[in-house]
């Protein structure tokens, strides 16, 4: 399987240890769909700076492809993460110039791949329909339960993932029936603690959250989707795919960073906890009641 990662990158700061890691949605599925056996490559931007050396070398060292990666004169993207009273939050943030389009030569080399993955952190909604014109497409629409963000992109999408952890089942099913209505062929919802549901627009299969020591949630949906893609790509089934999903995106529950390859903070970004407004940090697909160590 070949699977092009489209879209986003940013470096995770964690100040109250001083390291910092790389991710980013798109930068996370490429590295975890690496490791699970894929042909990955990654497409976005990342800054001539530190934090992109670091990007790219952590990319290299998992194999994943970085022939399409654009280095353009600026900082690349970070985002706080400070454990406040034991949980998880979010502080300061730039996106820095992660942002681009894509070129021809971008969407021939997609072209070229089994399949395409992007997000909505990746703000390429408008290239979706070239992109789906070439290869089949995944995309996570994160909390985009079929407002209407999702009902405009949803028919170029194959694979459509979502985070429902603030939907019941009954109304996630409804959700990934939506999806497959509007044409998507598999649809796959994370519940934090109550796990997963996919639907395959015939049957509806349901797999528990991984019960793991939760040290860092960050990157666990990511992790997820690249195993549910390369399951599904390599004929394991619906279930057993979402049972390795669960798993893996359990263990990265219990190490800070989506995948690792830590750094020490650069020291612009020292002082970045002193002040900001926490915001709650999303639990995908650990259990809510192993909370993070602080």
């Amino acid at each position: 399987m070949r699977i092009a990662a489209v879209g986003d990158n940013i470096t995770d700061c964690y100040p109250e240890a001083g390291h910092m890691y790389p991710g980013g949605n798109c930068v996370n599925v490429a590295v975890h769909a690496a490791r699970a056996g894929a042909r990955a490559s990654y497409v976005g931007a990342a800054g001539q700076d530190q934090r992109g050396e670091q990007l790219v070398a952590a990319l290299r060292a998992e194999g994943v492809d970085v022939s399409r990666l654009r280095r353009p004169a600026g900082p690349t993207g970070y985002a706080t993460v400070v454990t406040v009273g034991g949980e998880r939050t979010f502080g300061p943030f730039d996106r820095g110039v992660a942002r681009f389009r894509l070129d021809e030569e971008d969407l021939e080399f997609v072209a070229a791949h089994d399949l395409a993955h992007s997000s909505y952190s990746a703000f390429l909604e408008e290239q979706l329909p070239a992109m789906a014109e070439r290869v089949p497409l995944s995309f996570d629409f994160d909390v985009h339960t079929g407002d209407a963000y999702a009902a405009a992109l949803i028919p170029y999408v194959t694979y459509a993932f979502f985070s429902a952890s603030h939907l019941d089942a009954a109304a996630t099913a409804d959700v990934l029936s939506w999806a497959c209505a509007q044409g998507a062929e598999i649809a796959v919802a994370t519940r934090g603690a109550a796990g997963s549901l996919l639907f395959d627009g015939r049957r509806l299969v349901m797999e528990p959250a991984a019960e793991v020591e939760v040290v860092d949630t960050l990157g666990a949906g990511d992790t997820f989707i690249a195993h549910v893609l390369t399951g599904l790509a390599t004929g394991s089934g619906t279930r057993e795919s979402l049972r390795r999903a669960s798993a893996h995106a359990g263990q990265v529950c219990t190490s800070p960073g989506a995948f690792g390859h830590p750094s020490p903070m650069t020291p612009d970004l020292t002082g970045l906890i002193r002040q900001h407004t926490p915001q709650p940090a999303k639990e995908e697909t650990c259990p809510e009641s192993a909370r993070p160590r602080p």
